[in-house]
């Protein structure tokens, strides 16, 4: 009886097929994007990392496609250096950038194969997803420590606990932000208004350099409106922050070059971009959730919104130009109702 169990296959589900799909989308386009940095580095530590991240990509886009094969499900089309990127132009960014990208890499990947794995069930998936994971910590400590050697690392805000104790909240007014006087940023608060700031500032910096290379109007026009969405959103979190005397982490537009050659496609750099704005919408909601100042909600609330409509606007110039590969969908059977 148990041998009979065992001969029975197991199909995947539609949230491994869908992590699976997203994660060969995303190293598909990271290679793309490691391989033109590889061609402009200078800094030797920095291109050990870039060379560690891009070797794991490509594990990784060989083994869905081996999973997908298998399953004889579609491969997805994704990104190719041949038809994505151009390695004779000039670097765009600098070593410290590539650094930076690597870290948030790192980091979105943590969290995206965390979900992944929390939604798999099947063996080979859970295994995929397990190492995928253990790959992203390994790349972000490697990164880190580079970066904490050459001094350039960027640490959160640091904030005085001597002589802190255990407390509990007296009054109602410890949620107050709207009217009155503010109480000062939790440590969580904190970390948040960390976590947005630094994201738009690399994202600000990412389209200052494509909208210098990119030559189609439109979509010059639409990074220019991403920087200005960005630099609005780092100021508002900026003057929270120094309202309760907090630090905030530098800006980075010197890092972008005087390059106006386009190094990627910009199939490529509307995907990029469309993937950090998403990671923007998905941290505006989760700050939202865990914020107890009345005022900072309504903040993000404001951000995801404006993210919301910049992120469809961008999905809207993809399709008209070809470039959106469809997700994997379930079947209309209302569809195939009506075809009978």
């Amino acid at each position: 009886m148990e041998e009979e169990k065992n001969d029975i296959k197991i199909n995947l589900t539609s949230a491994e097929i869908a992590s699976l799909w997203s994660t060969y989308m995303s190293d598909s386009a990271a290679v793309c994007i490691f391989e033109h940095f590889l061609e402009t580095i200078e800094d030797s530590d920095a291109r050990g990392e870039i060379e560690f991240a891009i070797n794991i990509s490509r594990r990784h886009i060989d083994k869905i496609r081996e999973i997908f094969t298998l399953e004889n499900y579609f491969v997805p089309i994704g990104f190719s250096i041949e038809q994505d990127v151009n390695k004779k132009t000039p670097r765009l960014f600098s070593d410290i950038f590539h650094l930076y990208f690597l870290l948030n890499m790192g980091a979105g990947g943590l969290a995206n194969y965390g979900m992944a794995l929390q939604l798999s069930t099947r063996k080979d998936t859970v295994d995929f997803f397990s190492k995928a994971i253990y790959e992203s910590v390994e790349l972000k400590q490697r990164v880190t420590n580079v970066m904490l050697n050459k001094g350039i690392y960027i640490k959160p805000p640091y904030l005085d606990y001597e002589n802190e104790k255990p407390m509990f909240v007296e009054k109602e007014s410890f949620l107050r932000g709207w009217f009155g006087e503010r109480r000062t940023l939790t440590s969580l608060e904190v970390s948040h208004l960390y976590l947005n700031l630094y994201n738009n500032q690399l994202g600000m910096t990412i389209l200052i350099g494509f909208s210098q290379v990119a030559h189609t109007p439109e979509i010059r026009n639409y990074f220019i409106k991403g920087q200005e969405i960005a630099r609005k959103f780092i100021n508002i979190l900026n003057n929270v922050l120094t309202e309760s005397s907090i630090p905030a982490p530098k800006a980075w537009g010197t890092e972008v070059t005087k390059s106006t050659s386009p190094p990627y496609s910009e199939k490529l750099m509307m995907f990029l971009v469309g993937a950090i704005s998403s990671i923007g919408i998905a941290n505006y909601g989760g700050s939202m959730s865990l914020t107890l100042r009345h005022d900072l909600p309504l903040k993000y609330a404001k951000m995801l919104a404006e993210s919301g409509s910049y992120a469809e606007d961008g999905a809207s110039i993809m399709i008209n130009n070809g470039w959106f590969e469809r997700p994997p969908q379930s079947i209309n059977r209302r569809k195939l109702n009506n075809t009978q």
